[in-house]
């Protein structure tokens, strides 16, 4: 006797979200949106891996209206009874490697595609967040759907609504894998600038910042490993087999100690940074936000706990476990999507 085991569960609990987000959404959209809805966490197009966050509302046109440097672009269009949600959706997903999101906008008979995103300072929340966060959007909630669907590895896609309710598919058998991906990035950037003195204004937006390149490592980068250690480290050899910079890369000087600062020179090093990330071995960041050294590798000892993955995840482990003084935490992101923050063990 053989048994299938299906997500049904998962498919009513999507279906039951969408429902209550939107009064009257179309039954044939409904239907393609949830038999496409598996792909969106491995979606690929020709070998590279694609993220597609997508925006299902019913007046993209307020939103864009709304969201200060909004912009977006319609390209398709159908009626409710023609739906080719599929279709446009392949066309429009490689444009999300560059932070584009995807609209759905539904309007009485007719449903128009597109892209949207906001062109504002890489030190400036991205459209998701100033959408949700926008006051003037949950005033008119009672009016106006919105629901963002993002995928956030290869087994997790969340959902997100204005009117403030959330659900996280997951089709993983691994609890261990089930991450709030805010959560662990917060915590991850609050230990970056812990020790980094300045106004509260300017270090949110650092944070902000850090944030947005993390945002982009994750969407983009497939694997990363970064370390956070204290402003006073000094190397005993433990990371002596790296990269060290000579003049260590300072994030709060390129803008946070004049008035004014160089936008092209801030996005220049947020992609050196990002670049730092997506090599081999380990990328270390000091409490200040200072980076100070990259393509870093220690030598694996997991002998004595169980470590299931590959060599980033045992050097992660290794340093997790090292106990050493002046190192503060791990941020670790596998090429699924599995991603963690974890303080070094005292």
């Amino acid at each position: 006797m053989q048994d299938t085991v299906t997500y049904s569960t998962a498919k009513v609990a999507v279906s039951e979200f969408m429902d209550r987000e939107f009064e009257n959404f179309p039954k044939k959209l409904h239907l393609q949106f949830l038999n496409f809805f598996s792909e969106l966490s491995t979606y690929e197009e020709e070998g590279v891996k694609l993220r597609p966050n997508i925006l299902f509302t019913n007046n993209i046109d307020f939103v864009a209206k709304t969201i200060p440097n909004c912009y977006r672009i319609s390209l398709f269009s159908d009626t409710v009874t023609e739906v080719k949600f599929n279709y446009h959706i392949k066309k429009l997903a490689p444009f999300c490697k560059h932070n584009w999101i995807i609209f759905v906008n539904i309007k009485e008979n007719d449903i128009t595609y597109g892209i949207c995103r906001v062109l504002n300072s890489i030190k400036e929340q991205n459209l998701s967040k100033l959408i949700f966060s926008s006051s003037v959007l949950k005033e008119r909630s009672d009016k106006i759907s919105i629901v963002h669907v993002e995928p956030i590895s290869n087994y997790t896609i969340n959902l997100k609504s204005l009117k403030g309710e959330k659900l996280s598919i997951n089709n993983t058998l691994d609890d261990t894998k089930v991450t709030d991906w805010e959560t662990e990035i917060k915590e991850f950037v609050d230990a970056s600038f812990s020790k980094l003195r300045t106004t509260e204004k300017k270090l949110n937006e650092i944070k902000t910042m850090y944030e947005n390149v993390f945002d982009s490592v994750f969407k983009n980068i497939h694997g990363a490993l970064c370390v956070i250690v204290d402003k006073d480290y000094e190397d005993n050899g433990f990371f002596s087999d790296g990269v060290w910079l000579k003049e260590p890369i300072s994030f709060s000087k390129l803008f946070l100690r004049t008035k004014t600062y160089n936008e092209s020179k801030l996005t220049a090093f947020c992609e050196l940074f990002m670049d730092m990330l997506d090599y081999d071995g380990i990328t270390i960041v000091d409490n200040t936000g200072r980076i100070r050294a990259y393509n870093v590798f220690v030598e694996s000892n997991t002998r004595n706990i169980n470590v299931v993955g590959g060599a980033r995840k045992r050097a992660a482990y290794t340093v997790i476990n090292s106990r050493r003084k002046r190192i503060i935490g791990v941020y670790f992101q596998s090429h699924d999507g599995e991603m963690f923050y974890k303080a070094v063990k005292k």
